[in-house]
């Protein structure tokens, strides 16, 4: 039987101080591309296609991140949107350098840096940072925190009618299928608003301090997610991930890469009476 060392409390509170710079370092390169925005500052450029693009911040701030984390813990490996794996160590950190990159590009205030760091294959913590509302959300040893003071929500509605939901499907890239039609109809029919607001991070980050009850996603990557499941898990939220074949997952630090449809909702939220729960089952959104 191999024994494995508990992490120290002085090894989490440095890694979870770590997460906070480096998240506050992207959000200010960000940030001041954002507000100094041109043609030539963006330097817009394509990825997967039209509706998948990079700037010049999402790359300088993704650096900003990297070095704040190696300068202080260099035994660290690094998966960021932009630069890929990079680094060797026992703590792991997924990093998405700014998700909303299309609302950031456009001059629509909504979007953020998300890290999430792991530490032998355990969470530590996660971090979302909105540099324009200067807001930082934090998961850290099961306590949620909305700029250093402890969140608690309170349940916005259990059913459906009687809440908004977020989600960016149906998604850019391809015409919506006649069925992805009908499935994204039946969800508009069946809450009380249905809200597309272009950043998956914000989102779960939303749900878990309670603006909103619930979120739908079903196509993202790691870095998307990463940091916002901690959050939602930290605030006692509930949270159900699937595989491409529509299997159950523990969305831990090793299976993130395979989670491929996404619902997070408040506690108390009435998941399997909610048209979501469906959504989950046929796979079509």
């Amino acid at each position: 039987m191999i024994l494995i060392k508990p992490m120290s409390n002085d090894l989490h509170d440095m890694i979870a101080t770590v997460a906070c710079e480096a998240a506050l370092a992207a959000g200010m390169v960000a940030h001041r591309g954002f507000v100094n925005a041109s043609p030539e500052t963006l330097a817009t450029e394509q990825k997967a296609g039209f509706f998948d693009i990079v700037t010049a911040s999402d790359k300088a701030a993704e650096r900003a991140a990297c070095d704040t984390i190696w300068s202080r813990i260099p035994a660290s490996r690094i998966l960021g949107e932009e630069g890929g794996w990079q680094g060797e160590g026992d703590t792991t950190w997924i990093i998405d350098p700014i998700d909303g990159t299309s609302n950031f590009a456009s001059g629509l205030p909504f979007f953020c840096v998300s890290i999430a760091a792991y530490h032998k294959g355990e969470p530590v913590c996660g971090v979302v940072y909105d540099p324009v509302r200067e807001e930082l959300f934090m998961a850290n040893q099961g306590r949620l925190t909305l700029n250093g003071k402890k969140v608690e929500p309170f349940l916005r509605g259990r059913t459906d009618r009687e809440v908004e939901v977020l989600t960016n499907a149906p998604y850019e890239g391809e015409r919506p299928s006649r069925a992805a039609q009908e499935a994204h109809a039946d969800l508009v029919n069946s809450f009380r608003a249905v809200r597309r607001l272009g950043s998956c991070a914000l989102h779960l980050a939303y749900v878990a301090v309670g603006r909103v009850a619930v979120c739908y996603e079903s196509k993202f990557s790691a870095w998307d997610i990463a940091a916002g499941i901690q959050l939602v898990e930290a605030a006692g939220g509930q949270v159900y991930v699937q595989d491409a074949a529509g299997s159950r997952l523990e969305p831990n630090e090793d299976a993130l890469g395979s989670v491929k449809r996404l619902v997070v909702a408040q506690a108390g939220f009435d998941y399997q009476s909610s048209n979501l729960s469906k959504q989950m089952e046929d796979g079509i959104l």
